[in-house]
């Protein structure tokens, strides 16, 4: 029944803190005036109020793992007591329950429906939905008769009843109707009155005001919506003044874990950005020159291929790449004959296009090249003597402050990565045979929405490179179409402004955009684990909070 839960409360950081670190829940929605839980498939969210609020809801978790449930939950709180007893078993509905307090106070219920069973062990993807929530007002009578009006019924056969607790719903879920200064169960807690909405599944709302009274209340937020209805499934973060991120869809979907703020997404090509930033490095240290030609760096694996760096920077270069979008319509045809798990190093493509034709004269016109990028990893492996994704990481995920990114193997996947998701139609298959096993020069890093904000910020300030060398590689060097390309970067320019530095990616199960806006310091990222559905977010974002 309950899609999304919205409670006040006058102490947001605190209350974060609490159940993102505290208790381990995941955050999937999140701006300066309020955070989201994702609690299976519901949803909860805390507002910003500049009074206290005390409420009661409870969690749905399956019947079998209710002791286990109980360890969890008393290793981070303690549990509350009633008659010298930590748990209760409800014989009307044929559950088992527990209870404790959140720093606002707030009485929390784990309900275990014994009709329900889960195998494995309890964690915090274990929890099933909301399953409760408390609606306290002095008028039970006719707030209880207009929730009727919805066709939520009341339990039992004596209707609403003013001083009792009266239960609206059916199955597992229930609205709690209460006159205030009842005493909540395992607790010392009297019901108050303060405002609330609830978003039912099939999209109509309650809102309870602070009297009290029943409204039916409007969506207001115009993105996050739009973003359900166009069925992403991934990140969106937004910069200005303040940041505004949502996570939306499975990070998981054998397992239902959700995405989150902090999931890890496969970003594909926008990671060659990296890589410019990596060869500006070197060129900066006097290791390297954009003049430089590729075969004089790399004589052995290429010797034919008489093009400069800046070339291969600007997919000016001319060389035949491995994946030939002119004549290669599906990414997943590269693996037949050689498999995506023996792709784990730069030099292993080569041999995919290093006795391939040149395509035009170096420098004659753009055209989009990956092989471009792992001949420049190459580069950057021989000029400094080390492994580029060690490179990577050191150089720009370290200095950038981008703890959570790195260059991970899909058979070795940290915790919190997003599994990318292929759509069959009637079905979904994992990426995991369908793009390189580890990525590298050209693309393939994993990356939080919130790393690549800070990636923006110390490109931005100088912390990676020189404002002169900052200054080139974000130079429009060449003509891409609707817009212009820097060195790894494309480049949007309206009138006579640059409008927008961005990066993109696309594998099957990637879908990414990220982007600075340079006349207002704007970052905006999406990271999406589905092959689309990047672009139409980021298009939908910028319709809103981007004019002009």
């Amino acid at each position: 029944m309950f899609k999304k839960v919205t409670l006040y409360t006058n102490r947001l950081k605190e209350m974060k803190g609490f159940y993102e670190y505290q208790m381990g829940f995941r955050i999937v929605e999140e701006d300066d005036t309020s955070f989201t839980l994702a609690v299976g498939d519901s949803q909860l969210v805390f507002q910003a109020s500049e009074r206290p609020a005390i409420y009661h809801f409870a969690f749905n978790i399956p019947g079998n793992q209710f002791t286990l449930a109980k360890g969890w939950a008393s290793s981070r709180v303690t549990l509350n007591r009633q008659e010298g007893m930590d748990e209760v078993y409800y014989a009307n509905f044929n559950a088992d329950a527990f209870y404790f307090q959140d720093p606002a106070g707030n009485v929390i219920e784990f309900i275990a429906r014994r009709h329900i069973d889960r195998m494995g062990n309890f964690t915090v993807d274990s929890l099933l939905n909301i399953s409760e929530v408390s609606i306290t007002t002095k008028h039970v009578k006719e707030v209880g008769e207009q929730i009727e009006a919805m066709d939520i019924p009341v339990r039992g056969n004596k209707g609403i009843e003013p001083h009792a607790l009266n239960f609206l719903g059916q199955g597992d879920a229930f609205i709690l109707l209460v006159a205030p200064k009842r005493t909540w169960y395992f607790s010392k807690q009297k019901s108050e009155v303060h405002p609330l909405s609830i978003e039912l599944m099939d999209g109509r709302q309650i809102g309870i005001t602070e009297e009290g009274d029943f409204q039916e209340v409007q969506p207001t937020n115009p993105i996050s919506e739009g973003l359900e209805n166009m069925d992403f499934s991934g990140v969106a973060l937004l910069k200005k003044e303040d940041v505004w991120s949502t996570a939306k869809g499975w990070a998981d979907r054998s397992n239902e874990r959700p995405n989150a703020l902090d999931t890890r997404f496969g970003i594909a090509s926008g990671c060659k950005i990296f890589t410019a930033v990596v060869i500006c490095q070197l060129v900066e240290e006097g290791k390297l020159a954009f003049e430089n030609r590729l075969s004089q760096l790399l004589p052995d694996f290429f010797p034919d291929f008489d093009v400069t760096v800046h070339q291969l920077l600007t997919h000016t270069s001319g060389i035949p790449d491995y994946f030939d979008e002119e004549t290669m319509e599906n990414f997943e045809e590269l693996w037949v004959k050689k498999p995506m798990y023996l792709m784990k190093s730069g030099a292993d493509f080569v041999p995919l296009f290093k006795d391939e034709p040149m395509k035009f004269a170096p420098g004659e016109k753009f055209q989009y090249n990956n092989a471009g990028f792992i001949a420049l990893g190459l580069i950057a492996e021989k000029v400094a003597g080390q492994a580029f994704i060690n490179m990577a990481e050191e150089r720009i995920f370290a200095r950038a402050g981008m703890e959570k990114s790195g260059f991970f193997s899909l058979d070795h996947l940290p915790k919190g990565v997003a599994y990318g998701y292929i759509d069959e139609g009637d079905s979904w298959r994992t990426n995991q045979y369908a793009i390189p096993i580890q990525g590298g020069a050209d693309g393939g890093a994993f990356v939080t929405a919130s790393d690549m904000t800070a990636f923006w910020e110390r490109l931005m300030d100088y912390t990676l490179l020189s404002e002169e060398m900052t200054k080139k590689m974000l130079a429009p060097h060449v003509s891409a179409g609707q817009n212009d390309y820097g060195y790894g970067v494309w480049i949007m320019q309206k009138a006579d402004f640059v409008w927008k530095y961005h990066i993109t990616g696309y594998d099957p199960g990637v879908s990414f955009h990220s982007g600075f806006y340079p006349q207002d310091g704007t970052i905006l990222t999406v990271l999406s684990n589905k092959s689309e559905g990047a672009f139409e977010a980021l298009k939908l974002i910028e319709g809103t909070f981007k004019k002009g």
